[in-house]
């Protein structure tokens, strides 16, 4: 067989074994098999002479790069792309918890269910809240005050405790 039927036919083959990577679980296997597939067209062509392989190589070392970055900017347009990555939605104020409520808590003291790290969940009067540590870690159980707002979140800071307070003194 010619050097440049066998090295179109890897391309190729190279192609659609790579497309079927993006639809196939193959956990990378189907990648190896087509960048094996270029790199054996590659030596294909250095059979053929040294200045046409580097030129396949410098092709390749440009192509395979810049198709893999134009998929990724096209793909969500495609109408395979569309069904299978559907687009973000978009959220409404209806969507999103009241700002007037958390703004009842600031000020009020309540409890911290979870470790803040930031992030955390409280408890106010009774109501758990997702509440964001002012700084540092705070941990669970800890007596925590609301401060402020933070992008519709409660930002908490602990409260002193009682031995703290008396061993200061």
């Amino acid at each position: 067989m010619d050097h440049w039927v066998k090295i179109v036919i890897l391309y190729s083959l190279g192609v659609a074994v790579l497309a079927a990577d993006l639809f196939l679980p193959s956990q990378g296997i189907l990648t190896a098999i087509g960048l094996g597939l270029f790199g054996y067209g590659v030596y294909e062509a250095f059979q053929i002479g040294t200045m046409v392989g580097v030129i396949h190589v410098a092709v390749l070392t440009v192509a395979l790069p810049a198709a893999f970055i134009l998929g990724v900017r096209v793909w969500h347009r495609t109408p395979i792309g569309r069904r299978i990555s559907p687009p973000n939605p978009t959220l409404t104020a209806e969507d999103r918890l009241p700002v007037s409520d958390l703004q009842k808590l600031l000020g009020t003291s309540g409890r911290a269910v979870t470790i803040l790290r930031p992030v955390g969940t409280c408890e106010f009067n009774g109501r758990r809240v997702e509440c964001k540590a002012e700084s540092g870690l705070i941990e669970a159980g800890t007596e925590v005050q609301a401060v402020r707002l933070s992008d519709r979140t409660v930002v908490v800071r602990p409260l002193p405790t009682v031995e703290s307070t008396s061993a200061s003194s």
